[in-house]
C-alpha cells in the first residue's frame, strides 16, 4: 500500500485531467468485473472483503435467491476465517507456541467463524470440509488452540448428521479426553442413550464418572438407579466424590432417611472429603427436625473443620461463630464460647478481630493489632509472612488514633526496608494515612512534619524511596 496519497486540493487542481471516482462511474459491468478480478489477483486478501461487501448487502434482501447466495457467501467466509487462523496455528503447532500478537489474531478469526455459526446457514458440506481441515491442526495438538477449537466444533455441529461426523472425527484418534467428548455428544446432542451407556459403562475409574452416570439417569427419572451409581461411585471411585456426597446427602435428607443421611457424613469424614458442608447438611437436617441435641453436635463438629485466612468468608470462622451464637440456646453458647473464642483467636486472627469490635472488645483488637501474630504454616497466601489487619485499624483509629499512628508507621518501616520501587509505594500510603490522623483527628501538623522530616533524613540514601514520598 502507498505511503502517500494526495491531498484534495492536489486532485482538484487535476479534476480537469483526470478523475478516478468519474472513470469507475463509467466502467460497464465488464470493465468493473475485471478490475475487481485484478485486485483480487493482487491480493487474495481481497476476495474476502468482496465477500463481506456481498453478505451486508444481502442481509437487506428476502427472497429465496437471496437465502441461496447467503449460505454460498457463509460457505466461503468460513474457510476464509479459516484460512487466515490456519496461518497462525500452523506454525504455533511447528513451534509450540508463538507471539501474544499472533495469538490474538487467531482468536480473532475464530471469533469471526464463531459469529458466522450463530447468524446460521452454513451448508452441512462447507461444515465438512470445516472439520476436515481444522483437525488436521488439532491433532497435531502443540499449538495451545485446542479448547478454542473444540469451541468452534461443538457450536457448528448442529444436525444429527454434523454430530455423528464430529464423533467420528473423534474417534480416529482415541484418547480419554475425546472419549469424554464424544459421551458428552451421545448424551446431551445425539441422545443416543445405548451408545451413550456403551461407552461410560466400560470406563467406571474415578468419582466423577460414576457422577456423570448418576446425573445421566437423574436426568431419565431413574432415581433409583442414580443412587445405586452414586453409592457405588463413593466405595469404588478415585479423586474427587463431592457432587457424589452432595447428591446423596439431599436425596437421603429429603426422603428423611436419618440412618442413610448419618452414613454417608460419616463417610465423608473418613474420606476427608467436604466434612464441614456434609455436616452443615447434618445440622440443617436435624434443626428442621427440631432435633436440638443431634444439631448441636452437627454443629459443633462442623466448627472444627471451619477453614483460615484467604478463604471465603462463608468457610471460615466468623461465619461459623455467628451461626452457633444464633442457634445454641443460652446455657449451651455461654458454657462453649470460651473454648470457641481461644480456638478462633489461634485459627483465625482476622476472624477474631471481627469478633472483638462486634462484642466492643477495642482494646483487646487493639493489643493483637499493634502485636500481630506471624502465619502459621498453610494459612500463607501471595507469600505474606504477616496478617492485614488494615481494615480493623481503620474501624479502632478514631477510639485510638495514637495507636493506629504507630500500627502505620510499623507498617510503613516493614516495607522501607524490602528495598524496592513497590515496597516503597506501599509504604507511602501508610504514611499517608498516619498523617491525615495527625492533621485531621490530632489536629497536630507539626508533629507529623518533624517526624516524616527525620524519616526522610534516616533514609535519605534512598532516592526512590523518597521520590515515592515527595507529594505527601
Amino acid at each position: 500500500m502507498p505511503t502517500y496519497r494526495r491531498s484534495q486540493e492536489e486532485k482538484d487542481g487535476d479534476s480537469a485531467d483526470f478523475s478516478l471516482d468519474k472513470k469507475l462511474q463509467s466502467l460497464e459491468s465488464k470493465g468493473l468485473y475485471n478490475l475487481v478480478q485484478n485486485l483480487m489477483e493482487k491480493n487474495p486478501e481481497n476476495y474476502r472483503l468482496v465477500l463481506e461487501w456481498f453478505k451486508k448487502k444481502e442481509k437487506c434482501l428476502k427472497d429465496a435467491d437471496a437465502k441461496k447466495e447467503e449460505v454460498f457467501i457463509n460457505d466461503e467466509l468460513l474457510m476464509e476465517y479459516w484460512g487466515n487462523a490456519r496461518s497462525i496455528i500452523s506454525e504455533f503447532n511447528e513451534y509450540g507456541g508463538g507471539p501474544e500478537d499472533e495469538e490474538e489474531e487467531a482468536y480473532d478469526w475464530l471469533d469471526k467463524i464463531s459469529e458466522l455459526i450463530k447468524e446460521g446457514n452454513i451448508s452441512t458440506d462447507a461444515k465438512f470440509g470445516f472439520l476436515d481441515d481444522a483437525f488436521e491442526e488439532y491433532n497435531v495438538g502443540n499449538s495451545g488452540f485446542e479448547d478454542g477449537l473444540m469451541e468452534v466444533f461443538f457450536d457448528i455441529c448442529k444436525s444429527k448428521e454434523e454430530w455423528i461426523y464430529l464423533v467420528k472425527k473423534l474417534e480416529k484418534e482415541p484418547s480419554e479426553w475425546r472419549r469424554d467428548l464424544i459421551m458428552k455428544i451421545q448424551k446431551e446432542h445425539l441422545r443416543d442413550d445405548d451408545a451413550y451407556l456403551k461407552i461410560r459403562m466400560k470406563d467406571l475409574k474415578y468419582g466423577m464418572d460414576y457422577w456423570d452416570l448418576a446425573e445421566f439417569y437423574i436426568g431419565k427419572g431413574d432415581m433409583q438407579k442414580a443412587v445405586e451409581t452414586a453409592e457405588e461411585g463413593l466405595i469404588k471411585g478415585e479423586g474427587r466424590i463431592s457432587e457424589l456426597l452432595k447428591f446423596l446427602s439431599g436425596h437421603y435428607a429429603k426422603n428423611r432417611d436419618t440412618a442413610n443421611l448419618e452414613r454417608v457424613v460419616q463417610y465423608a469424614l473418613k474420606k476427608k472429603s467436604d466434612e464441614k458442608e456434609m455436616l452443615e447438611r447434618l445440622f440443617e437436617y436435624y434443626k428442621a427436625q427440631n432435633d436440638y441435641e443431634n444439631a448441636k453436635k452437627a454443629l459443633l463438629k462442623a466448627f472444627e473443620y471451619v477453614k483460615g485466612t484467604g478463604y471465603i468468608p462463608e468457610v471460615r470462622s466468623y461465619a461459623h461463630y455467628n451461626k452457633m451464637k444464633q442457634f445454641l440456646v443460652e446455657a449451651d453458647w455461654k458454657n462453649i464460647e470460651p473454648k470457641i473464642l481461644q480456638e478462633i483467636r489461634e485459627k483465625d486472627p482476622e476472624d477474631f478481630l471481627r469478633i472483638c469490635l462486634d462484642k466492643g472488645m477495642k482494646k483487646e483488637a487493639l493489643r493483637i493489632l499493634l502485636n500481630p501474630p506471624k502465619k502459621q504454616s498453610g494459612f500463607r497466601f501471595g507469600f505474606e509472612d504477616e496478617y492485614n489487619f488494615d481494615e480493623f485499624a481503620n474501624q479502632l483509629k478514631e477510639a485510638f488514633p495514637e495507636d493506629i499512628i504507630k500500627y502505620y508507621w510499623q507498617k510503613a518501616y516493614s516495607n522501607i526496608s524490602g528495598g524496592n520501587r513497590n515496597t516503597y509505594q506501599t509504604a507511602a500510603n501508610y504514611l499517608a494515612k498516619a498523617k491525615e490522623l495527625y492533621i485531621n483527628l490530632l489536629k497536630d501538623e507539626n508533629r507529623w512534619n518533624q517526624r516524616f522530616a527525620s524519616l526522610k533524613v534516616e533514609f535519605r540514601k534512598r532516592p526512590a524511596f523518597l521520590e515515592e514520598v515527595s507529594m505527601l
